[in-house]
């Protein structure tokens, strides 16, 4: 192909990606719907990110039943909510149906958030959009190979997943030689992503898109193979009309658009007597590792995750985005890990002050019976006296 084809093609895809769409250098951020200003913790999809920021904090162990499930995974590396990095890799269990009956098998998921510059010197830029929608290597497809060769053991059984530009470097992954030589890549899924190395990935890989988000479009494929393009990924309609910033941020944490689909992407149902989208994680978060993805580092640093707000803060958000009519009170029940700790908090105090109230009690009653005794003895000397 010429340089003057390739030089064509290149800024056809810079400027569907910029000017049509100029969201993609704040993917990372959660925007509430008609909003033109990028919100941290205000929006239900927020507080799901953050729910499950403090479950792998408190190293629960949880079960990952469906894509929107997962898509929330990748997206607790995002900034917004941690310091600990873009990567994260944890160990689990992945159970499903086959023909020859149920598998259960020891898994390691890599999970990679997308788009964000709000971290200085972070490979998570434009640039890195561009270079693997043309299908380049670079330096954060290194940093995640790194992260996989300093966590994972050589055999192991891999499931990547990503969004946005996460899901286009979770395939470039999937397709690497050396990946593929010593390790099993069983599924990939991607929320939000164009097609990346399709002859080349292994695994089964699953896109998801919905039907407003054009982020799915942005790669050279949909000039190279335009119909694998855009058949190749799952549709669903989140009702956002045409909205591909709202779309892109937010229908994929939602399980009333994703619950249909397993968490590997597979959408649930059968086929020849043999049900299909039945894969689920059972993931220890006690063992998640996070990996920072750095400008011109030579291996990768391995973090613990850091919350930016408290529990208690989550929880005082959470009811002011039910007041100002972002989130129901249904909603907000749903996040166990905030109103938990606040109830925990409250018993805690509510504890402390009848241990108080009983204290006073308890003293006003010493005093009491202080006085009487002094009375007694008062009246008993001079019984005494007068006797005398």
């Amino acid at each position: 192909m010429s340089k003057r084809v390739l030089r064509m093609l290149a800024a056809a895809l810079v400027a569907t990606t910029i000017l049509v769409n100029p969201m993609v250098a704040d993917a990372g951020s959660i925007l509430p719907a008609g909003g033109d200003t990028n919100y941290v913790l205000h929006t239900e999809t927020d507080f799901k990110i953050m729910d499950m920021v403090y479950k792998i904090q408190n190293g629960e162990t949880v079960n990952i039943e469906n894509a929107a499930q997962m898509a929330t995974l990748t997206k607790v590396g995002y900034a917004d909510y941690q310091s600990a990095g873009p990567i994260s890799i944890t160990e689990g269990r992945m159970t499903y149906n086959t023909y020859w009956g149920a598998e259960d098998k020891e898994v390691y998921v890599v999970a990679l958030s997308g788009t964000e510059t709000i971290v200085e010197n972070q490979t998570t830029t434009v640039k890195e959009d561009l270079q693997s929608g043309f299908e380049l290597s670079n330096e954060y497809v290194l940093n995640v190979k790194n992260a996989i060769i300093d966590r994972i053991p050589a055999g192991s059984n891999i499931i990547l997943a990503g969004h946005s530009l996460g899901g286009m470097v979770a395939q470039q992954v999937a397709a690497d030689k050396y990946i593929k030589d010593n390790y099993e890549v069983l599924n990939t899924v991607t929320f939000g992503s164009p097609l990346i190395k399709g002859f080349t990935r292994e695994g089964m890989v699953k896109r998801l898109g919905d039907s407003s988000d054009k982020n799915t479009f942005y790669s050279i494929s949909s000039m190279l193979n335009i119909v694998w393009q855009y058949a190749g990924v799952n549709h669903e309609d989140g009702g956002y009309n045409g909205d591909s910033s709202a779309a892109h941020c937010d229908s994929y944490l939602r399980e009333d658009v994703w619950g249909s689909y397993d968490c590997c992407g597979e959408k649930k149902g059968s086929t020849l007597w043999v049900q299909t989208g039945t894969r689920m994680l059972t993931l220890n978060f006690a063992t998640t590792s996070f990996y920072t993805s750095l400008y011109g580092t030579t291996s990768v640093v391995r973090t613990s995750i850091a919350p930016k707000k408290t529990t208690a803060e989550c929880y005082d958000l959470a009811k002011q985005a039910v007041a100002d009519g972002y989130m129901s009170e249904d909603a907000l029940n749903q996040f166990t890990t905030f109103a938990m700790v606040t109830e925990e908090a409250d018993v805690e105090t509510e504890a402390t002050e009848v241990m108080d109230a009983e204290t006073e009690v308890v003293e006003a009653e010493t005093v009491e019976e202080s006085v009487e005794t002094e009375s007694v003895e008062t009246e008993v000397v001079e019984t005494e006296a007068v006797a005398e």
